[in-house]
Parts: structure tokens; sequence; C-alpha cells
């Protein structure tokens, strides 16, 4: 028996959000990207098989930009179910790790696309094209107090035309 509610497949996912001072690094995708092509969003990627999220968040940073990060590094800001818009559903961890210096130990460049420091207070306001979550947390992200649960449909150009958020406090 076919169980309607399950019919896309999942990928699950985690995205860093890090932070020096009141900068946060970015990655801007190269515009040849299958998934956000020429859109910035924080750093991260899908988890491996048998891998959890926050040991995918360790290695996701270590790979992109060569920060060695632990566990105490490490604060989950919430996490993000994105309906449609992609050929799969996304569920996804967002975290918060603030870092020592400015030097990505990679560089600027990345298999990827450019890492970008941004101003927090610029960061919705830039001339970049954010992928579209990050305009509905980010702020939550900075701030740090609640942990939230963001639910979003998106539509075929992977903007948000609906969500649900909550919220628990730290």
């Amino acid at each position: 028996m076919k169980d309607s509610n399950y019919h896309r497949l999942v990928q699950t996912s985690v995205t860093a959000f890090i932070q020096k001072e009141d900068k946060y690094l970015f990655l801007k995708r190269h515009n040849s990207m299958r998934i956000d092509p020429g859109k910035l969003n924080g750093i991260g990627g899908r988890l491996e098989k048998g891998e959890d999220y926050l040991n995918c968040c360790i290695r996701e940073v270590n790979e992109e930009t060569g920060y060695i990060i632990s566990p105490k590094n490490i604060k989950l800001s919430g996490i993000v179910k994105l309906e449609g818009g992609y050929p799969e559903d996304w569920v996804m961890c967002f975290y918060k790790i603030e870092v020592d210096s400015f030097d990505v130990p990679k560089g600027m460049k990345t298999e990827d696309g450019e890492l970008i420091w941004l101003d927090k207070d610029k960061v919705l306001d830039s001339e970049y094209n954010l992928v579209d979550d990050i305009n509905y947390c980010f702020k939550e992200i900075v701030d740090g107090n609640r942990l939230f649960f963001l639910t979003a449909t998106l539509n075929s150009n992977q903007i948000i035309e609906k969500t649900s958020i909550s919220y628990l406090e730290k």
C-alpha cells in the first residue's frame, strides 16, 4: 500500500554560518552548479551514508574552508524543511560557528564557488542573490536566542511561497 504523504525523495544536509566578529562567511556558488547556481549560501553540503548532522557539519566546514572545528565551536540554530521547488525535498540543520580568524585556511576559492565575508547587517540587503530560506531565518541565526524550526513550500524557481516557523527558547 502506497502512502500518499511520502511520495518524494528527501535530501539531508547541513548549512554552517561561520562567524568572526560581525561578519559571516558565505559561498557564492558557480553559475554552472546544478543546485542554487549563482546564489549565496552558508557553507555546507549533504550528509554521507551513515553520517549524522553534526559530523557532516564538521567535515563540510573542513573540506570547503580548511577550518578545523569541534562540537564545542558549533551551535545548532535551527532545522529547515523545504518542500517542492527542487527535484527532492530537503531537511537541513543550520549551525552557527565562531572562528578565530578571517583568514580562510584553504583560501577564498572553492570547487563550488567563491567565499565572501559579509557584515551581518548587510547580508539581507546585499546585492547578492541569496538562497531564499536565508531571508526567513538569518536574523534568528545571528541572534542565537531561539532554536527555530522552519518549513517552507517553494515554487519551481526555488522561491518560498509559504512558510511555517516555530521556536524553542535556548
